[in-house]
């Protein structure tokens, strides 16, 4: 007669689980509680440093960034439309001359290129801004709900408790996916703007700065020119030499490296405010699904 050889059945606990998360230093607890009795405090503790410690610095840094950000946004914004419309202003010159049957002579179509780019831009700073309050709003409501996104982990580790075999195993495993599900909403927007920060500061802070300077020297030179043009005296003012000799010059020299700040710019913007912070976002997603999202 041969030999029938039982295998036992697989075990609920995956071999390589930590020996504290199996709960046998819970002897006080009842056997079938002390598992998961080990993993709630573990997720309690985890909860704990994250809500009490981190929270309080991560917000703080990523609401200066994402406050800094919206009003740089502004200030941009505010000088783009300045220097629209002293283009805007110069394109509009045109003087009338009578030479023969007359004419007119004007600059604006020299100027099209140039106004087009700094009104896409402005587009481009629209929606930065809007990026960077879509980010303060998502900010505010994981703040506001708090430790209310950690109440389904405690809800799954007391089903775990009440549950038996395959059934506890997989409230446990939920329990710890919504555990990382609670820590990215709650903390993945500032950590995101700190991280954001950190970047911006490094790599991309000094042309910034260099390019902002450039439009708003090139909205106060288009200004001068224009000041001191409606100055002169008539005679000189409507003379058609003169206003394509020396005014053209003049506001040609003044956008002449105006066009390639406005795209330095619009370069800063769109990694600062759309690229880097989904980006970050993204990579904080896959830290976090291969954390807690993966089966134990």
């Amino acid at each position: 007669m041969k030999n029938i050889h039982i295998q036992p059945p697989a075990p609920l606990v995956a071999p390589h689980e930590p020996l504290f998360l199996q709960g046998q230093w819970l002897s006080f607890f009842p056997e079938r509680f002390r598992e998961p009795a080990a993993h709630a405090i573990v997720l309690l503790g985890g909860t704990l440093t994250a809500m009490l410690l981190c929270a309080p610095t991560i917000d703080s840094r990523g609401e200066q960034y994402l406050e800094a950000s919206f009003a740089r946004a502004l200030v941009a914004l505010a000088a783009t439309r300045g220097l629209d419309s002293a283009i805007s202003l110069a394109q509009s010159s045109e003087i009338s001359f009578s030479l023969g049957p007359g004419g007119s002579l004007g600059i604006g179509q020299a100027l099209d290129p140039i106004n087009d780019l700094v009104e896409q831009y402005a587009w481009l700073l629209l929606t930065s801004t809007t990026a960077i309050g879509i980010q303060r709003v998502g900010m505010q409501i994981s703040q506001s709900l708090g430790w209310w996104l950690f109440v389904p982990v405690l809800l799954a580790m007391v089903l775990a408790a009440i549950f038996k075999g395959k059934s506890r195993v997989t409230a446990m495993e939920w329990g710890h996916r919504l555990f990382g599900l609670a820590l990215f909403c709650r903390l993945a927007i500032p950590v995101a703007a700190w991280i954001d920060s950190v970047v911006v500061t490094e790599f991309l802070e000094s042309n910034y700065h260099e390019a902002s300077a450039m439009v708003e020297s090139t909205t106060h030179r288009i200004e001068q020119v224009e000041t001191a043009d409606a100055e002169k005296p008539w005679y000189e003012r409507y003379s058609p030499i003169d206003y394509l000799g020396e005014r053209a010059t003049k506001l040609y020299a003044s956008l002449g490296q105006v066009g390639e700040s406005i795209v330095a710019l619009a370069i800063y913007f769109t990694i600062s405010t759309i690229v880097l912070p989904l980006g970050t976002l993204w990579v904080l997603a896959q830290l976090s699904n291969t954390l807690f999202g993966r089966p134990r």
